[in-house]
């Protein structure tokens, strides 16, 4: 099996090759795996695509090689996902798994992706599934993401539990027949319409349960007005999906 590994980052200098090393540690030993791990890094002034550039010679093997897009300006957390997913695609995967920098994502969680993705088209990072969880997240910020995906899944149907996590792999067909560039969400609503329009095409779901831990350096880039605006969306992808 030949996966690639997606990853947006904006001033992660911090986190990057930690993430890096993390990544190969748990992936380099599982049998006939092949793993190309790009960072699309949006011009970050913090240096993180010098930092990914010394990992491109620190791995570079037949199983595991880094690899890194730099794009221009920061445009949009969406748009860098489908610049990463056009340029992945390109080394012929057969998965393509996305994540984020912040080392909120455990890397310990992808032997069990990989096994899913054997017998799935479409695996799901979700912390509202047993054994997943948000242990250092305030009771506040709990309620709103499980009101936030209680109310998607309310609208959008309920086969997955978490809809707003970004920690999925997808089969290479899969993401074909979704055909992200034309998803014109750009914030972390990109997130929900990509999982929507990929339970609508896929054969089959697993749910991997993760314990997501917040960032430890750096600063959270999620806006306070992507609430609203996903509260907004959610009726409208329903909508567009009964044209």
């Amino acid at each position: 099996m030949k996966i690639g590994i997606v990853i947006p980052t904006y001033n992660e200098a911090a986190n990057i090759g930690t993430l890096i090393d993390k990544i190969h540690g748990y992936l380099h030993n599982l049998k006939d795996l092949q793993a190309v791990l790009l960072v699309v890094d949006d011009s970050s002034p913090d240096g993180t695509s010098t930092v990914v550039s010394k990992y491109q010679k620190k791995y570079r093997t037949e199983n595991f090689k880094v690899t890194l897009l730099s794009r221009k300006a920061k445009d949009g957390f969406g748009r860098a996902y489908i610049a990463g997913f056009n340029e992945i695609l390109k080394t012929q995967p057969d998965y393509i798994l996305q994540m984020d920098a912040d080392l909120s994502h455990n890397p310990k969680y992808l032997p069990a992706f990989v096994k899913a993705a054997s017998k799935h088209d479409l695996v799901i990072g979700s912390r509202y599934v047993e054994g997943g969880g948000t242990p250092d997240w305030s009771l506040w910020r709990r309620l709103q993401s499980r009101g936030g995906n209680f109310y998607t899944r309310l609208v959008l149907g309920s086969k997955i539990s978490d809809y707003t996590g970004g920690f999925n792999m997808f089969s290479k067909a899969l993401l074909l027949r979704i055909d992200p560039k034309t998803i014109g969400n750009t914030g972390y609503g990109f997130l929900i319409d990509l999982k929507f329009r990929a339970l609508k095409q896929a054969d089959s779901v697993y749910q991997v349960p993760i314990v997501f831990h917040d960032r430890k350096h750096g600063k959270s880039k999620l806006p306070r007005s992507t609430i609203i605006k996903n509260l907004l969306l959610v009726p409208r992808l329903r909508m567009q999906s009964r044209d």
